[in-house]
């Protein structure tokens, strides 16, 4: 997997007006919110996927995300079950 370039992300988040709220979040929180801006909406089992985080980081970063109104969750209409998680 190639690594995401900080320039981009940067970009990215000076649009979204979120530097300094994600500046401050754990680093497994940024590295999810960085793949979710590239990628779109994910699910967590897919963020594994691209990540080397393991499942209990991934739903730590997600709900920090989501606490923070950084991210939402939108629930799969295939499988009730499951939810996406994609950037506000």
């Amino acid at each position: 997997m190639a690594a995401i370039e900080p320039s981009k992300i940067l970009e990215k988040l000076e649009l979204n007006g979120s530097v300094d709220k994600v500046g401050q979040l754990p680093k497994s929180a940024q590295e999810v919110y960085y793949l979710l801006c590239d990628n779109g909406a994910l699910k967590p089992r897919e963020i594994g996927l691209h990540t080397s985080l393991s499942n209990r980081t991934i739903r730590y970063a997600l709900k920090i995300l989501v606490d923070e109104h950084v991210i939402k969750r939108v629930p799969d209409l295939h499988d009730l079950r499951s939810h996406f998680y994609a950037v506000n």
